[in-house]
């Protein structure tokens, strides 16, 4: 099960505004070389994980005027479902269907940009 997004998926949440202290995780890009001043350590990149996106995205959101409630789900040997559903199991995001991935990470981190991308995460 993949656990963490890669580095260009945390560079496009903090890209979309999201701080890079709110990542669990630190990745070095480039290996300890030598410089001009002795031996440097290149920048380190933050990389969110599974519960990083599931703390940020919004247990509920307001969706047209109606208030609908974060769904996430699967069936045997089917992707992993994620998207706001209104009181009778219906989804509404995007387009009247959930984001679906094989991992549950792709799945949360689509529902995310679309969160972020709407407004609905600060």
């Amino acid at each position: 099960m993949k656990t963490q997004l890669t580095a260009e998926e945390s560079a496009k949440l903090i890209e979309l505004g999201v701080s890079p202290e709110r990542a669990s995780m630190r990745e070095s890009s480039v290996a300890y070389g030598n410089g001009a001043r002795g031996l440097m350590k290149a920048p380190e990149t933050p990389i969110f994980t599974l519960a990083d996106i599931i703390s940020m995205l919004p247990k509920g959101i307001c969706y047209e005027g109606l208030w609908i409630k974060l769904r996430i789900t699967t069936w045997i040997d089917e992707p992993w479902f994620a998207g706001y559903q209104n009181q009778v199991g219906v989804y509404v995001t995007p387009d009247e269907a959930p984001f679906s991935a094989p991992e549950l990470i792709d799945a949360l981190y689509s529902l995310l940009v679309w969160c972020l991308e709407k407004g609905y995460v600060k």
